[in-house]
């Protein structure tokens, strides 16, 4: 079992889902097996990719297994279930939306899914396949861990294969440049399994000796290479083609990796290990991101100058000089015992007094205010259950469509119901802020007071 995740996403709902949902693959052949949905709702999941705004919309891949891997059904919903755990912990159905759809159509078993770039309780920008190492580190982990749990062989990648592009696997054009890249692969693979090509710089004189193709490019981890008659070059990637690519040491692990790899009990614990820091990280990331109500910049200044309040007004512990350093420790100790008996002076009474009934008003003010704030929530959170039925009567709406007229009417119903949601959600976020605020509040003191 393997996870591949597609280079897509900026086309409407309606492009992944008909494709996931038709009765025809990507080569427009027809499917000996129809598609199957595991998890989700289609319909849901093209209203939720059109009501983003942003160019980036959704995440698209597979869970792919090989012929000889036969899981089972309950075996398949719960790799959908840890998959969905993994890649956005701390999360539920309220916060993220997705769909799992089974294709046995190419007589292995692929469950393809779609997860729209949003959270829907509030809006933002939700990518379960960020950019960076730490995400392929959870994805391999998460491979790795699965295919041990279901007793599968781990998958080994071949230092020997061409990587493709999406282009190149999925599309008619790109299945042409594949065609050919594959077949001048294969003639130098075998050129170096047989010893003809050492290293790189002799691959490359091959190239040009034997076929006359041209190197436009030198990469740390690609050739550029113009064909014969070709307008434009041919980028190859891959293990073969990095500049510090040893082609003997290469061909012995493409030997060794053909032998059935498994996980020992210390690799496996160690992966596990690996995975659940991983997952813990991204959880995280995802309950500051999402769960918790975000701080206007206005209120971060404003907590920021109410904590150097606060520390201006902290007593200054000091430590005093040992009494038994006097020369006369009796009388130290009389003198640090001694109270001040002289009267406090206040220069400024009026102020003081200003300052003592300001307090009492504030207080009298946070009380009623709590109390509007408290109503105002309760308005909130009324609406919010409100709009929830008419969200769910939405969806109805849309599954029990008997036109396409039908269909666009409840989809447009329900992105607007999703936006007004988000709006709501926003604005309980803030009322509860402005309360937490109020009820931590400090009383600032008249600059002139204490002088």
């Amino acid at each position: 079992m393997i996870v591949r995740v597609f280079n897509a996403g900026i086309s409407r709902g309606e492009s992944p889902i008909n494709y996931l949902m038709g009765d025809r693959d990507h080569t427009g052949q027809p499917r000996s097996v129809a598609p199957e949905v595991m998890d989700g709702n289609p319909d849901l999941t093209v209203a939720v990719i059109n009501g983003i705004q942003r160019k980036h919309k959704y995440v698209s891949g597979a869970i792919a297994f090989r012929d000889n891997e036969q899981p089972t059904r309950e075996q398949m919903r719960e790799v959908i279930q840890s998959f969905k755990q993994t890649v956005c912990p701390g999360l539920g159905s309220r916060n993220v939306n997705a769909l799992f759809v089974l294709h046995r159509d190419k007589g292995n078993t692929e469950i393809h899914f779609v997860v729209p770039m949003t959270e829907m309780q509030t809006g933002r920008r939700m990518n379960i396949h960020p950019l960076g190492q730490q995400n392929i580190r959870l994805y391999e982990a998460f491979t790795q861990v699965t295919n041990h749990r279901l007793g599968y062989a781990q998958v080994v990648p071949d230092p020997l294969k061409l990587a493709l592009s999406d282009f190149e696997r999925y599309t008619a054009d790109g299945r042409r440049d594949r065609s050919n890249k594959l077949y001048l692969h294969r003639r130098l693979t075998k050129a170096i399994r047989t010893g003809q090509i050492a290293d790189r710089d002799q691959l490359c004189y091959f190239l040009s000796s034997e076929y006359g193709v041209e190197i436009t490019r030198k990469g740390k981890d690609y050739l550029s290479m113009k064909f014969p008659g070709a307008e434009k070059a041919k980028r190859f990637r891959g293990p073969l083609y990095r500049a510090d690519a040893d082609y003997q040491q290469i061909v012995i692990q493409a030997r060794d990796d053909r032998q059935e790899h498994r996980l020992s009990p210390t690799e496996y614990r160690q992966t596990r290990d690996t995975l659940q820091q991983l997952v813990e990280a991204r959880r995280q990331f995802n309950v500051r991101a999402y769960l918790m109500p975000r701080v206007l910049r206005s209120e971060r200044l404003q907590q920021r100058r109410e904590a150097q309040l606060q520390s201006v007004f902290q007593p200054t512990i000091t430590t005093k000089e040992s009494a038994m350093k006097e020369k006369n420790p009796l009388q130290a100790i009389t003198r640090e015992q001694t109270v001040d008996s002289s009267p406090i002076k206040c220069e400024n009474k009026p102020n003081v007094i200003r300052t003592i009934k300001m307090m009492r008003d504030q207080a009298v003010m946070g009380d009623r205010a709590n109390m509007t704030s408290d109503f105002g929530i309760a308005g909130l959170m009324a609406s919010l259950s409100d709009l929830e039925s008419s969200i769910n009567s939405a969806v109805s709406e849309m599954n029990s469509a008997r036109s396409p007229e039908q269909k666009a009417n409840a989809e447009r119903k329900l992105t607007a119901l999703m936006e007004r949601k988000r709006r709501l959600e926003l604005q309980l976020a803030q009322a509860r802020q402005r309360q937490l605020n109020m009820t931590n509040g400090i009383v600032r003191l008249p600059s002139g007071l204490g002088k």
